[in-house]
């Protein structure tokens, strides 16, 4: 009886090793909600904040160049456009007005582009590594492009990802 009884303690302890062994070797996954972690960067933060700088110092000169031209165009209807002067640095300053208002839109756009490079590279070398770290076959980013159909909400690392990326472009990590 008393082997028995060690026989099937052995048994159950070789079955309960199996199954942690097969447990932990299993395919370990998650998902993350990208615009999630996406928006809470904080590396996007302070690119936001950047732009906001960027572009309010760049319309500055726009109202700037805009009220001069419109001043020079009071003074030319004041005149009733006798001074042919005026009007032509009215056309020059009307021309210059269009052309840097016109760089600084594209400049904006392409700077917006660059930094949104930047981040979703230096994202994804995080999420790599807290990947990696934390031993995950898979991290899925569901996007709301098809593809990610369903996960449970177990496996939802948003917030832990958000977190850590954070700590790690703090240099915290």
């Amino acid at each position: 009886m008393k082997k028995l009884i060690i026989f099937l303690v052995v048994l159950n302890t070789v079955f309960f090793s199996f199954y942690l062994y097969d447990r932990f070797k299993a395919n370990k996954t998650a998902y993350i909600i990208v615009h999630e972690v996406f928006n809470n960067f904080e590396l996007k933060k302070e690119y936001e904040k950047k732009m906001i700088l960027t572009k309010n110092s760049r319309q500055k000169i726009i109202d700037s160049l805009e009220f001069n031209l419109k001043l020079l165009g009071k003074k030319i209807e004041s005149n009733n456009g006798k001074n042919k002067d005026d009007i032509n640095t009215f056309s020059v300053k009307r021309n210059d007005f269009f052309e840097k208002k016109k760089m600084f839109e594209e400049d904006n756009i392409r700077q917006t582009k660059e930094y949104d490079e930047q981040i979703v590279m230096q994202l994804s070398q995080y999420v790599k590594d807290y990947g990696k770290e934390n031993n995950y076959k898979y991290i899925y980013g569901n996007d709301g492009n098809g593809s990610l159909m369903y996960a449970e909400e177990g496996n939802n690392v948003t917030k832990e990802v958000t977190d850590y990326i954070n700590l790690k472009y703090k240099g915290i990590k």
